[in-house]
């Protein structure tokens, strides 16, 4: 009886061992899927929408804005940004080197008769120039547009040259005008120590000059043919480049200055020259013969100035210069002296007092 016992107490611990250890297993087990039906009830994940298009912004004019102003750069006591205007009155003394010769057929005749004589003297006369600018801000320097004129005349007695057949006292009488314009770049002062200041100065520019002399005999006669006056002139057009070099030396006394500019221009040129020849025609009515050339040549220009400056101490609105110059326009009446045309030479020399006075706005 007592075996029959110990064998169903063995047999309980066991089952109760094996159902433990059942629910331990299910416990571990994965949770079972969902049924097809659950599957299709459940709601699909949404899907994130498609990226927008990319719209590209309206067209606009590029805008650049300057910086404001640079005390370091900008020292409230020189010239500020902005608007600026130059005006020079020079006083000068010009001198023409007349060196025109040509050969002109006097139909009547039958000869060729050469036209050469030294050419008037030229009165002293005011070349103004004027230069409008804008300043740059951070000490970019300034663009600036230039204009200068001249215009003056002459006259004399003189007696006709080597070449020409008249030996006779003539009068004679001329003219000189010109026009020059430029567009320059203008670069800031550069301090090359504390007394010394630089500026330069590059751009375009362009000349159109004119130069001309009449002689006219005094007792001309009145024999066919006779040579009654005589007109040589020469004019030309040139486009080139040029620069400027300024110089200043400061003095003792607040605001004076020693100052110093020299130029440089390079041209190419067109030049023509006009000969004629007036005679005594027939019935006493006067005939006219023309000969004309005409050449490229390069016209170069310099020009010195050297005077003194003056700005207000503390104040930026003006300065004010005067001195002496001396310019030079080489070979305004230069031909090549081939093909049939004449070897001519011409030469403008320009001296006298230079004013100048500057303003800032």
């Amino acid at each position: 009886m007592i075996p029959s016992a110990r064998a169903w107490l063995i047999a309980a611990a066991v089952a109760a061992l094996a159902e433990l250890h059942l629910q331990t297993s299910r416990a571990d087990d994965p949770p079972p899927a969902d049924s097809a039906e659950e599957t299709l009830a459940a709601p699909a994940a949404l899907a994130p929408p498609p990226p927008s298009a990319y719209v590209l912004p309206p067209p606009t004019w590029p805008v650049y804005n300057f910086p404001q102003v640079d005390p370091l750069l900008d020292r409230p006591y020189a010239a500020q940004p902005g608007w600026y205007t130059n005006v020079e009155t020079n006083i000068v003394f010009p001198h023409l080197r007349n060196q025109l010769v040509a050969f002109v057929p006097n139909k009547l005749t039958g000869n060729t008769d050469g036209v050469q004589f030294p050419g008037n003297p030229l009165a002293a006369t005011v070349a103004p120039r004027f230069e409008v600018g804008y300043r740059l801000p951070g000490n970019w320097g300034s663009i600036q547009l230039g204009y200068q004129f001249l215009t003056t005349q002459g006259s004399d007695q003189t007696t006709t040259g080597p070449r020409d057949v008249l030996q006779a006292p003539a009068s004679q009488v001329g003219s000189l005008d010109f026009n020059m314009a430029d567009l320059t770049y203008v670069s800031r002062s550069f301090a090359l120590g504390p007394f010394w200041d630089l500026r330069w100065g590059a751009g375009a520019r362009m000349l159109t000059l004119y130069f001309d002399s009449r002689v006219q005999l005094l007792n001309p006669g009145s024999t066919l043919g006779n040579v009654l006056s005589q007109t040589e002139g020469s004019g030309m057009y040139g486009f080139g480049a040029w620069a400027f070099c300024d110089l200043e030396r400061k003095m003792p006394i607040p605001g004076l200055a020693i100052f110093g500019r020299f130029e440089g221009t390079d041209l190419e040129s067109r030049i023509r020259q006009d000969y004629t020849e007036t005679v005594y025609g027939t019935v006493g009515t006067p005939l006219e013969f023309i000969n004309r050339f005409d050449s490229a040549v390069a016209t170069p220009i310099l020009r010195e100035v050297l005077g003194v400056s003056y700005t207000v101490p503390r104040w930026n609105y003006s300065r004010f210069l005067l001195g002496y110059q001396y310019e030079t326009f080489f070979e305004i009446g230069r031909l090549t002296g081939s093909g049939g045309i004449p070897d001519t030479r011409g030469q403008l020399d320009l001296q006298g007092v230079f004013l100048r006075a500057e303003f800032n706005f």
